[in-house]
């Protein structure tokens, strides 16, 4: 590791294995900084949406870490859903998520590997775009979507 990197409150600081500062043994920069996200193919009013978590070298975190989930009714992300489908995301088999407001956002956690599996269910043609808040304030979204 190299030596001599002190903060502006002069503390030590290394640089951890995965590119991350390290003071006193705690990380003090946010190693989930992307989030490639995936949605399927509509099949019978339902799509499986399949988030990975990511670090700034692009690889697939190694720990459990909490997002925000957003349902915005475009990629632009100007206005939220309308009605956030019949009755929108719930998780699938790996992590976890819990609603903050009922169909359009939620609070959710990955699996140790990064993971999040959801499905989205909607009976209607509502277009939305489902947006991930990472740690670091960083939205990714998908491309607007709606099932026929």
């Amino acid at each position: 590791m190299p030596e001599g990197l002190t903060s502006v409150h002069g503390r030590k600081l290394a640089i951890a294995e995965r590119g991350q500062l390290v003071a006193h043994g705690i990380n003090v920069s946010q190693p989930c900084v992307d989030a490639a996200i995936t949605v399927g193919d509509e099949s019978a009013n339902v799509r499986a949406i399949t988030i990975q978590l990511k670090d700034a070298q692009g690889r697939d975190i190694n720990y459990v870490e909490t997002v925000e989930i957003i349902v915005f009714g475009s990629a632009a992300m100007t206005a939220f859903a309308t009605t956030g489908g019949s009755t929108g995301l719930a998780i699938g088999t790996d992590g976890a998520l819990l609603a903050l407001v009922a169909k359009k956002h939620f609070l959710a956690t990955s699996e140790a590997d990064g993971d999040i599996d959801l499905t989205w269910t909607d009976t209607g043609t509502e277009s939305v775009a489902v947006g991930v808040r990472l740690p670091n304030g960083r939205v990714v979204v998908t491309a607007a979507f709606a099932n026929a």
